[in-house]
């Protein structure tokens, strides 16, 4: 009697343990697919058997999957929307008015080298709303050396705090940075 009530919580425990890794999964891939088109271009690879979304997701469900089972959750500021060894802006500010997010981003391009950064990088700006699942990118090319990049958010979030995230591209979209969390406006 008792290896059977030992059977039953091992298998209890088991199913808990599927069900919040089910769990994280389905927040993870509901997390980032509004998010796909960005995802895949910054996480995009040469290696075989890797995908941009399969990578991104790795990383999500490592690092930003957060809570336990139950009340496991997605915690913006961890997430990752691209990767790459190209160096983001050193100095940041964010304004907004209303619809219209604006981010002056200042790169240090004095004396470059040894810095992986070129002054026609353009810079990507995304909003998101998690909770919506809408997300925004600006539309215009904006380059490094500009140090503004704008975004008009789309109807739906014109009056919703969003989570802004910055990455740069080099002129190829081959290479890009790691994704920059600017927090919720």
């Amino acid at each position: 009697m008792r290896q059977v009530l030992t059977n039953k919580r091992k298998l209890a425990g088991s199913i808990d343990g599927r069900l919040a890794v089910r769990q994280r999964f389905k927040l993870a891939g509901e997390f980032l697919r509004p998010l796909s088109a960005i995802v895949a271009q910054g996480f995009a690879t040469q290696q075989k058997g890797k995908t941009a979304h399969g990578r991104a997701m790795s990383y999500l469900l490592l690092r930003a999957v957060e809570g336990a089972y139950p009340n496991q959750y997605v915690n913006p500021a961890q997430v990752r929307l691209s990767e790459g060894i190209l160096q983001n802006p050193v100095e940041i500010e964010v304004s907004r008015q209303g619809a219209l997010i604006r981010v002056e981003a200042t790169s240090q391009m004095g004396d470059i080298t040894g810095l992986n950064l070129a002054w026609d990088d353009c810079l990507v700006l995304c909003a998101y709303h998690p909770g919506l699942r809408v997300a925004g990118i600006n539309d215009e090319e904006c380059l490094r050396e500009e140090g503004i990049v704008a975004l008009q958010l789309p109807p739906l979030l014109a009056d919703k705090p969003v989570h802004l995230y910055l990455m740069t591209h080099d002129r190829d979209r081959r290479k890009w940075s790691n994704s920059r969390y600017l927090g919720e406006f």
